[in-house]
């Protein structure tokens, strides 16, 4: 049998933590793939792990491994290291791009590193255009890579974002209460997003119209909110640690919530995102209000599994629908789960993999 050895690089990863986008992108399906076999391959995968703090022998890695699989990175020297040696070694390089960082807005804390003609934009352009293969998220974003690098079609593959159900596996009790509370999660890029003129005036009517009803945000806090709400507008926090997010506040959190809302603005970076905070929320059966646009359109089937909103009358009638029926929210949240565990498991993502490695490594090699 044939072994196909994966050296698998989260970009992001640091000691005291593992961010969520090396988690979804790299860990998650690398950790899958390890051991895949149909009986004539298998894989196997080392994964980088930067808790052992060592130093990184790039002639032993490409030497030992037949694909280098790493996250997107501005680090054009620690590129051009490891570079170099799988070029020698003649190894495939894969790049993941989930973001698009070309068009990061002014207000997301990533700007400065990535705004147009800065060193960080540059190198991630340049490395962009240097791997053999790049993995993204879908087809919107896989469309901006192309214009922006230059990069053939054929060379960039989309790959979804999905869950691990053993490791999403808090499944939250129906909340049978006269009190109901909404909750957005989300890091502080969202800022702008949840500053959305049309879900601040449907959710001002909702406030209004229902005395029960208070409004969360995990991530983003958004002073303002403090001051237009008053006590019925809390904020907590998250964790930089993927896992203890999931194992140890998502769940406390979830077990809070009635019904999540994620709102987005509309424009070219948030075209771009994926459906995850949908599959995420949907682990633990909760019901919600999604941006209407094309990442959550594709994933939601309107009034059953959630709702779509993008006017202040959308994102009011949603939400009073969910509040004043509370089968419906019971149902919606079963359905969402239902969702989420038939199309949108890691394991059932694990083929895709496999077959896409298997075609890096019959390509021609720069």
């Amino acid at each position: 049998m044939k072994i196909i050895r994966v050296f698998a690089m989260p970009s992001h990863a640091a000691v005291e933590r593992t961010s969520g986008v090396d988690f979804a992108r790299v860990v998650q399906p690398m950790e899958a793939l390890d051991g895949w076999t149909d009986g004539k391959v298998k894989f196997k995968v080392t994964m980088y792990d930067p808790k052992l703090n060592k130093k990184m022998d790039w002639i032993k890695v490409t030497a030992e491994h037949d694909i280098l699989f790493l996250n997107y990175t501005t680090n054009a020297w620690a590129f051009a290291i490891m570079g170099c040696m799988a070029r020698k070694n003649k190894r495939k390089i894969v790049l993941d791009m989930d973001d698009d960082l070309w068009d990061v807005a002014e207000d997301n804390t990533a700007y400065q590193a990535y705004k147009k003609g800065s060193e960080g934009i540059n190198n991630v352009t340049a490395i962009s255009k240097e791997v053999d293969f790049i993995t993204t998220t879908n087809k919107y974003l896989r469309n901006v890579i192309m214009h922006k690098t230059g990069k053939d079609p054929s060379r960039i593959k989309v790959m979804s974002n999905r869950v691990n159900l053993k490791l999403y596996s808090h499944r939250s009790p129906f909340k049978d209460t006269l009190d109901i509370k909404l909750l957005h999660f989300g890091s502080s890029s969202h800022f702008k997003d949840l500053q959305n003129d049309e879900f601040n005036k449907g959710l001002d009517r909702i406030l209004k119209e229902y005395p029960n009803v208070s409004f969360m945000t995990v991530g983003a806090l958004i002073p303002k909110y403090k001051k237009r709400w008053g006590q019925r507008y809390t904020h907590g926090f998250g964790d930089v640690d993927l896992y203890k997010w999931v194992r140890e506040k998502f769940p406390v959190f979830m077990d809070q919530v009635d019904i999540l809302v994620t709102p987005l603005t509309d424009n070219i970076y948030n075209k771009c995102k994926s459906s995850i905070k949908f599959i995420e929320g949907s682990t633990a059966k909760k019901p919600g209000v999604w941006q209407r646009m094309r990442q959550y359109e594709n994933v939601i089937e309107e009034g059953k599994n959630g709702f779509l909103a993008s006017t202040e009358i959308e994102w009011y009638r949603s939400i009073k629908r969910l509040i004043d029926d509370k089968e419906h929210r019971k149902s919606m949240g079963e359905e969402a789960f239902k969702t989420t565990k038939k199309d949108w498991q890691v394991k059932d993502g694990v083929d895709a993999y496999a077959e896409f490695f298997l075609r890096v490594l019959d390509s021609p090699t720069k």
